[in-house]
């Protein structure tokens, strides 16, 4: 099979009525998927026979330079607001960049894997330059393989996550099972420290960061949803619940419909890569 028979380059007009990005359409045997250039952002995965994975915001804004809301966003180099400028981009630069379809390959099982590339000269943004790697392997199950290199003379701090958003009936409902006894930082709570003895509810506005956790998780819903990753020592488990939701206007009345456990590498797990070293870490998602 030639990429031509499964890979269809379209845009979000073609598929959402909403004009604006270059993505491309997967489709086999096994999965149909959707993937925007910009942030090499997996927006939909479906296996076949199964529910959708992932969530894409019915509000999502498709524009350029502006984050996509739902799907898996990449957030690198770094998570969450910049601790040394808060005034700089949440969830850093790469997500609203445009990615280079470096190469497309089918296996023999049917997966298909498609290798983007970002290169970063180094900015005012960020100073160092780096070159990041992110395979997307798509089929019964869906899967990332990160590498990111310091490109840069002198050593430098990464932080990064992919940013799962993950499609359940009500959020309400959901748990997350594999977090128990793991410390954790509060945002809500001004990154207050505790400790989850259970499941990981979601009543109300949760935004809690996982250091140190395991490589697996499952989310509970009538689907399941399992997550395995490898070098991916940070979780973060996000809803904003309905009154913060009310604020954004691309999730508005829509929050109840996902449930965020990303991973990834930040905060006490984040990268410190010297000039010149690279790093690794993989995931796979399912369900």
């Amino acid at each position: 099979m030639t990429a031509t028979d499964y890979l269809t380059r379209t845009d979000s007009g073609a598929l959402y009525d909403k004009p604006g990005l270059d993505l491309l359409l997967v489709e086999t045997g096994l999965c149909r998927a959707v993937i925007s250039l910009q942030g090499a952002q997996v927006l939909e995965f479906t296996a076949e026979g199964r529910a959708p994975l992932l969530w894409l915001s019915p509000a999502a804004v498709f524009e350029t330079g502006v984050s996509v809301r739902g799907g898996v966003p990449l957030c690198l180099p770094w998570f969450g607001e910049n601790r040394s400028d808060p005034s700089k981009p949440k969830h850093g630069l790469v997500r609203t960049q445009l990615w280079e379809l470096a190469g497309t390959e089918e296996h023999a099982d049917g997966t298909v894997e498609l290798t983007f590339r970002f290169q970063h000269p180094g900015d005012t943004l960020f100073s160092a330059s780096f070159a990041c790697l992110l395979k997307v392997g798509l089929g019964k199950s869906l899967t990332f393989d990160l590498e990111l290199t310091n490109t840069a003379d002198t050593a430098a701090e990464f932080s990064w996550a992919l940013h799962s958003y993950f499609a359940v009936e009500n959020v309400a409902e959901v748990a997350v099972e594999g977090l128990s006894g793991v410390s954790y930082l509060d945002k809500t709570k001004g990154f207050a420290r505790a400790t989850l003895e259970g499941l990981q509810t979601f009543d109300g506005e949760v935004d809690r960061v996982y250091e140190h956790a395991p490589a697996s998780q499952k989310i509970v819903t009538p689907n399941p949803i399992s997550a395995q990753s490898d070098n991916c020592h940070t979780v973060i488990t996000w809803n904003p619940g309905a009154d913060l939701a009310a604020s954004i206007g691309d999730i508005g009345e829509h929050f109840r419909g996902f449930v965020c456990v990303e991973h990834g590498n930040a905060f006490a797990n984040s990268w410190q890569l010297q000039a010149g070293e690279s790093a690794r870490a993989s995931l796979a998602l399912s369900r």
